[in-house]
């Protein structure tokens, strides 16, 4: 597949729906924020948040498609939810359509959705920025607190947000990602290996 280019990803992002669009300039502005307090490089994450969700508007059935197609391999809960491959599809465009080399940049906008063992500093700002852009912690007191969380302790709000999908999948009887799986477990153990509790937020008023 030829690559497109800046420009051609520019008139991509551009296309996208209103409300998808206004939420990525909300995670840019959210993964700005998060790198400068943890000293991640801001441009880069910048450019992260800008372009992880250019296949979140696909329908399952071409999202099923077009991975397949990319040479990935949905496992069983990406065929059940196909929208969770909007992260791994939009990381192989980046790279094959839109010469996009950063690894780690590609890294964060593959595993957005659900995290995985071994993330970067870069991978956690857009993963905490997704979740907890202004206009999704709005309606949730406990997406608030983490993004307050975040603010000292990327690790232990990547964790709590993991925690708190859990407990949704429970109620809901959702399956879970063996990535979420993994990254939770990852960081759960590493806490307690060095004898840190739980993450908990700051307890104080929401900015």
């Amino acid at each position: 597949m030829s690559k497109a280019g800046p420009e051609s990803l520019k008139a991509h992002i551009d296309g996208l729906p209103a409300g998808l669009r206004r939420h990525i300039e909300a995670v840019a502005g959210e993964a700005r924020r998060l790198a400068r307090l943890h000293g991640v490089d801001e441009e880069r994450a910048v450019l992260a948040a800008r372009t992880h969700d250019i296949a979140r508007a696909m329908i399952p059935d071409e999202l099923l498609r077009l991975a397949r197609e990319l040479g990935l391999n949905p496992n069983e809960v990406e065929e059940t939810a196909p929208i969770l491959l909007h992260g791994p599809v939009a990381a192989r465009l980046l790279a094959s359509r839109y010469g996009v080399e950063d690894e780690e940049v590609l890294a964060s906008a593959r595993w957005h959705s659900t995290g995985r063992a071994g993330m970067s500093a870069l991978e956690k700002v857009l993963f905490l920025a997704d979740k907890v852009e202004p206009g999704k912690a709005a309606a949730r007191a406990d997406l608030q607190e983490v993004r307050r969380l975040a603010e000292t302790d990327l690790e232990g709000a990547v964790l709590r947000y993991l925690d708190l999908q859990l407990l949704e999948a429970v109620r809901q009887g959702w399956p879970l990602h063996p990535d979420a799986v993994a990254a939770r477990n990852e960081l759960l153990l590493a806490r307690q290996a060095r004898g840190q509790r739980p993450p908990r937020a700051p307890n104080r008023q929401a900015k």
